[in-house]
Order: structure tokens, then sequence, then C-alpha cells
């Protein structure tokens, strides 16, 4: 594991945040686009893809090492790019790979289903923490169609492999919600393939839903038929072939939680070509910035977040868990008792994110406690400094914990390059507005 470290110290220079950005394109968008656009009828040119994340460059080579010629043909300075994605009109020339997949829940959940229903033989690995992150619900699912999964080495749980798709002709059938939204998404992504109707009924609750709105505005982009039928019940409509599309990523929602924090902080932060018609549901972020009494505008093509005095909250953050670390870390600036709720489903992200921020906000002195699905935090009467904040290889844990800096608290965020995850210049980034 990579031990570097990065200090965040309190300088004669750090200064009001006045934030004006243009950030890179979404991993959870580029992540749904690029297979949908590997699965359609010819080529695709899709715009503002991240190269500063390690989730799309990993969904990049694995579509490649499946015979999809992804092409980059323009480079900016944000850290995109825009390419041509061949598509192969549903029929991989790649009969068999073995793909690895990192730590990239996107691309082992959209992948598995993908390959699941086509008729290939694949194997689905990552590193040791994507083999103790659970995929059983979404196996079961797959499994009802007639997919043929093994789990190579702890059932419900990455390695997998794929064998060639018997489709037993089932129409509808169920899957749980409650651990991750990404299921679904993947389903939804597969079964265009299968040109028959098919329904995907949630039989418990589904958590962070809008994730799964962008997949069907994404789907209807590329032609697919696909509609919210009922409550919770998902219908694939057949058609024959997906259809190529040009397409730009929107600037990512969840990254921009932090400079949005930054100017609820201290100054105002500006995020261009973010507004309220984002596909992205983190775009609400800064409503619950709102609501801890930062002024918050929403404008046609960006946001604007400015500082005032802030107050804490009680709040559900179950359609926003990513970006509720953010609030977790900025409760430490708000005054009064600050409860998290809705985010059962920190447990089974890139690390236990529920444990995890526990322990670095009782290090810098916070009274916290938590549950299954909450937490509730009381600020310290003066928050430690030159605290060495452990990030777990999570990316978000360094990016949020970073706001301590903002907040004149001198900061040590140990192994810091794990940012690269999703946002390998953050820190340059950063680092040019703070100091």
């Amino acid at each position: 594991m990579n031990n570097k470290q990065i200090n965040l110290p309190l300088t004669a220079s750090t200064k009001s945040i006045n934030a004006i950005l243009d950030l890179p394109g979404s991993k959870s968008i580029a992540n749904r686009v690029l297979p949908l656009a590997a699965m359609a009828q010819a080529v695709s040119t899709i715009h503002n893809v991240p190269d500063v994340g390690e989730d799309v460059q990993l969904m990049l080579a694995a579509l490649d090492r499946l015979g999809i010629k992804c092409e980059k043909i323009r480079q900016d300075a944000n850290g995109c790019s825009s390419y041509k994605i061949h598509g192969c009109g549903g029929k991989l020339s790649v009969s068999s790979a073995e793909l690895f997949l990192g730590n990239s829940g996107t691309s082992i959940r959209f992948l598995t289903a993908l390959l699941a229903v086509l008729d290939g033989s694949y194997v689905l690995t990552g590193i040791q923490r994507m083999k103790e992150r659970p995929i059983k619900d979404l196996v079961h699912a797959l499994r009802q169609l007639g997919c043929q999964i093994e789990c190579l080495e702890n059932e419900g749980y990455p390695p997998l492999q794929t064998s060639p798709f018997l489709d037993n002709g089932v129409a509808e059938i169920s899957l749980s919600g409650k651990i991750s939204s990404q299921y679904l998404t993947g389903l939804l992504i597969a079964l265009p393939q299968l040109k028959r109707e098919i329904t995907v009924k949630i039989y418990d609750e589904l958590i962070s839903k809008p994730y799964v709105e962008i997949t069907l505005a994404l789907l209807r982009m590329f032609s697919a038929k696909v509609a919210e039928s009922a409550e919770n019940c998902f219908t694939i409509y057949p058609i024959e072939v997906l259809q190529a599309i040009e397409y730009t990523v929107e600037p990512d929602a969840s990254s921009a939680s932090y400079f949005l924090a930054m100017g609820a902080m201290n100054g105002s932060a500006r995020i261009n070509n973010l507004d309220e018609n984002s596909l992205q549901g983190d775009k609400n972020f800064a409503k619950v910035l709102a609501q801890m009494g930062a002024q918050v505008e929403y404008h046609h093509g960006y946001i604007l977040v400015q500082h005032k005095e802030l107050n804490a909250i009680t709040v559900n953050m179950e359609d926003m868990p990513d970006v509720a670390m953010t609030i977790a870390v900025l409760a430490l600036f708000a005054q009064g008792t600050t409860t998290i709720n809705g985010i059962s489903s920190w447990k089974v992200k890139e690390t236990d994110r529920l444990l995890a921020i526990y322990t670095e906000l009782c290090k810098v002195g916070a009274t916290v406690s938590y549950t299954d699905d909450s937490i509730t935090i009381i600020p310290p009467a003066k928050i430690l400094p030159n605290i060495a904040i452990d990030t777990y290889n999570d990316h978000r844990m360094a990016m949020c914990f970073s706001l301590l800096a903002v907040g004149g608290i001198p900061v040590v965020i140990n192994n810091y390059e794990c940012v690269g995850k999703t946002f390998a210049n953050y820190f340059d980034v950063f680092n040019g507005l703070v100091y």
C-alpha cells in the first residue's frame, strides 16, 4: 500500500476561498455510458471522460480486453478526454477474457451483469478489498434469468466467472435494493441484450435511487425502451440494438461537494456546468449546505455557494451517501449536534466508511456515535491540530478530511494518492485554492 503523506498546514498564506471551477467528468456517468456505447451499433463519441480517475481507466481497459476499440481523439487541460467508442452491436469479438477491475464497484457490477447475458466466458476480479464487497444480490438476480455465474473463492463475492448465457425465458426477476443501487443499474444496462420484455422488481427498498435515474436517462439516450412501470418495478422493452450517440459527460457532482463545502466554510465556490437540471442526484448536496446556513444559488449552468455561519442539522442522506461523508466532516465546524441518517451503504463501499469516519472524527476530538444506518457528531470545543488521518485506501476519506485545512486546522493525510480512484490531481487543485 502507498503510505505517502501530504501535510496541509495552516500558514500565513491561507486565504479565503474564491473558486470558479470546471471539474472532470462524472465517474458514475462515464462508467455507465462506456459499456452502453460498447454494446451500441456504430461509433459513439463521448466527451469529458475523466482521465484523472482510476475507475474509468479500469473500465476502458476492460472494454479494450473485450475487443472494443476505445479511441482517444482529444485531451484537454482539465484531465479529461474525448473518445470514439466503436460499438459491437451486442456481439463481442472476444469470447473469453480475464478482467482486473481493481476496487471499482461500478466496473465489476455493471460488467458482471452485461457479460453474464452474452455468449462468452469471462473472469472478473480485483484487489483484496473488492473480494470483500458483496455482489450476491446481483448474482442471485442474474441466475433467475438463467445466467451461469460461479463465485470462484467465496459465494456471493468476487472474483466471478461467467459462462455462455442460457436464456430461460423468465419475464420478471426480483432484486434487493438495500445494499446498492448499482446492482439494479447493472441489470438495466445488460437487459436490452435479451431483446425481449423483462421486469426487475425491487422487493424491499431501493437506496440511492437518483443513481438509477441517471441510468434510465442514459439508456433512453441510446434508444433503449425502459420505464419504471410501477413503484420500484423497472421494465425493459425489446429493441433490436442500442444506437450510437454523441454525449458530453457532466462534471462529477460528488467531487464538487468538497469545493462547495469549502465555499460554505470560507469564501465562495462556483462549479460550472452543474445545475438543477443535472442527471446526478448529488447536485442536491448544495441544498443540504443551505439547510446548514450557507448561502446557495442555483443558476443556469452553475451552482454558487458562499460562506455563512454553519449550524448542525439532522438529515437523511440515503440518496446521496458518497457526499454524506463531506457533511460528516463539515459537522466539525457547525454549531450543535449533527445526525446523518440513511448511510447503511457506507459499510460496503471502498472501505467500511462508517467505522472509518467514526475513527478519524474521534481522532480530532469529536464525540461520535453510530448505528448501522446513522452517525451523530458533536464537534469538540477545539479541533485537535496536526492529526494524521488514515484514509483506508478510500479516495473520499482523503478528500473530505482535507476540509480540516480549509477550517484552519493543520492536518496530515496518509496515503493521499488514493484520490487517484476518481480525482488524481485533487490536491493540486486544492492547494491552488487554499494556499
